[in-house]
């Protein structure tokens, strides 16, 4: 009893030092931009996408969403399992009748990349869910995803 104890004492510990979800520092990436959509437009393409695409294999993550309708905004989260801490963040508001300010950030390693965030921006501006980027003509830097095998 007393080892096992010891264990689970020495792996609490452990997990402690390590850093599961969005930086407070502003290391993780994000981005901020003006989308042509209207508000809940948007919203609903940004939890449509966070449940298709941010939740993992096996759906442990949960997505979180917060409507003000009255100040036409919302957010949008995804949290890991038993922690709580956020793997990513989307804050809308609207900005116009056809116009929406959208601030997303991710964790930055895995499901939750700079690529999934780009494919985040292409699902607001879009409306289609997809995770990863397709979009060709799109004059942005293609993000590979940190998830793909190396070359």
């Amino acid at each position: 009893m007393v080892r096992n104890l010891v264990a689970v004492s020495a792996l609490v510990l452990g997990l402690a030092g390590c850093s599961l979800g969005i930086s407070s520092d502003s290391a993780s990436p994000h981005s901020e931009f003006k989308a042509p959509v209207a508000f809940k437009d948007a919203y609903a393409a940004v939890i449509r996408q966070s449940n298709n695409c941010l939740r993992s294999t096996d759906n442990a993550y949960r997505v979180v969403s917060d409507l003000n309708e009255a100040a036409q905004s919302g957010v949008v989260r995804v949290l890991a399992p038993y922690s709580d801490n956020e793997m990513s963040r989307v804050d809308l508001k609207a900005a116009g009748p056809k116009s929406t300010d959208v601030r997303i950030v991710m964790w930055g390693k895995g499901t939750w990349d700079a690529a999934a965030m780009r494919a985040m921006q292409d699902a607001v501006y879009y409306s289609i869910t997809s995770c990863s980027s397709y979009m060709p003509l799109d004059p942005r830097t293609p993000v590979k995803p940190s998830r793909d095998l190396r070359d």
